[in-house]
């Protein structure tokens, strides 16, 4: 098949785009032809339709980016994209397209340059972008769903977009033209990595029809156990509220002599560094952002991961990465984590948000002494149901039907 994999980043930015990646590589392996469409950026690696791709938005950039009209109105419908796409399909000439992320940067004027082209279309949902203009059902640091039932115009009234009426004014009109042109009754199939995504994209009025459950894959031959566990624990993701790392150092100080290592960056960053000089002196590392190689040996060294969100995490990456190479994790009990972490089979869960919780959570799993066994048992789970062969043989299988 001719396929065409649509994102609007093409280089290791998180988990949308490892997957996108590896799945790449995994359909061309398979014999498949496969074009990318996105935007440019200086970390892209070099491919043969990178002429096609788009020029470079940045959309968190409000003083030279929302402040002009045009590129306001670029990040609602970006005509450019449409363009170029059409261009692309004219040369390459898809049997079927797979989204993934494209609001704000490339927006939903892609599906009507496919529609006009009769390119079927999948997508692949790595958030909530369909049904929440802030793509994470999270206000000001706590869990909302005050757009349900297409209520847009509530992210503007709350100003979601990190307090500013325009972003989340540009944000609540980009998923409106959406509904109004009706993008998500055209696409031909939604795949959702986890249970818990699924059913609330439809409670929020996606096509139930439409969606699938889906996980992601891994390349297992990536991940070896490098060494033995020492006894501290990791946090790897950003550095940001909906991530609960600031309920994580809450609950850090409520067990004493374990220590902790911090591999991410993000605007939490500066407090979280003060914090643990006042608070958790010579307990807290911060390794920064961490290459693949090098955050795996840091994850195979922990004794356990934890990954204590606080937002309705969809299938992270955090956790399979950790299961993966062998390591337990202590997760919140929010979104699709309680998928994956089955208490005292692969992990602890604690009620996401809660400290105390957290802290009796980390103080069980640092003393216990089967977890080895736990981490053996999460391996073999993601062997089982992440299996790069089995998940592309099922993609194939919706590729097939929606462009029957």
């Amino acid at each position: 098949m001719r396929i065409l994999q649509i994102n609007k980043f093409f280089y290791p930015r998180g988990g949308a785009e490892r997957y996108l990646l590896d799945l790449m590589q995994l359909l061309e392996e398979r014999g498949h032809e496969v074009a990318p469409f996105s935007m440019r950026h200086r970390r892209n690696a070099a491919h043969t339709y990178d002429p096609y791709f788009v020029s470079h938005v940045d959309y968190s950039d409000e003083a030279g980016v929302l402040g002009a009209a045009a590129t306001a109105a670029r990040t609602i419908y970006n005509r450019e994209a449409r363009r170029k796409l059409t261009a692309l399909i004219d040369v390459f000439r898809p049997d079927v397209a797979h989204l993934h992320n494209i609001h704000h940067q490339l927006t939903g004027s892609v599906i009507d340059a496919l529609l006009e082209a009769g390119v079927p279309i999948v997508q692949t949902l790595h958030d909530y972008q369909w049904v929440c203009p802030v793509y994470t059902f999270v206000s000001h640091g706590e869990v909302c769903e005050a757009c349900r039932g297409r209520r847009f115009h509530q992210a503007v009234v709350k100003r979601c977009q990190g307090g500013s009426i325009v972003r989340s004014a540009v944000a609540a009109l980009e998923l409106a033209v959406g509904a109004g042109k009706k993008w998500t009754r055209r696409i031909d199939r939604f795949l959702a990595p986890s249970r818990f995504l699924a059913e609330k994209v439809v409670e929020h009025g996606l096509p139930a029809a439409s969606v699938r459950q889906q996980d992601y894959a891994l390349c297992l031959e990536r991940y070896r156990r490098a060494r033995a566990a020492g006894g501290h624990a990791l946090y790897a993701g950003r550095l940001a509220s909906e991530k609960g790392v600031e309920t994580l150092f809450d609950a850090l100080a409520r067990v004493p002599g374990l220590s902790l290592r911090v591999a991410g960056t993000g605007p939490l960053e500066p407090s979280l560094r003060r914090r643990a000089e006042a608070e958790l002196p010579g307990r807290v590392s911060f390794l920064g952002y961490l290459e693949a190689d090098a955050l795996h040996a840091q994850v195979s060294e922990a004794a356990f991961v934890v990954v204590p969100s606080e937002w309705y995490e969809n299938q992270p990456f955090a956790v399979l990465e950790a299961f993966a190479l062998g390591t337990p994790v202590v997760g919140a009990a929010i979104g699709g984590i309680p998928e994956l972490v089955v208490p005292d089979r692969t992990g602890l869960l604690f009620p996401s948000g809660s400290a105390p919780d957290l802290a009796e959570a980390l103080r069980g799993m640092a003393a216990r002494p089967d977890r080895g066994a736990l981490g053996a048992a999460a391996r073999t789970l993601v062997e089982e149901r992440f299996e790069p062969g089995r998940h592309v043989d099922a993609l194939l299988a919706v590729y097939r039907e929606v462009a029957r």
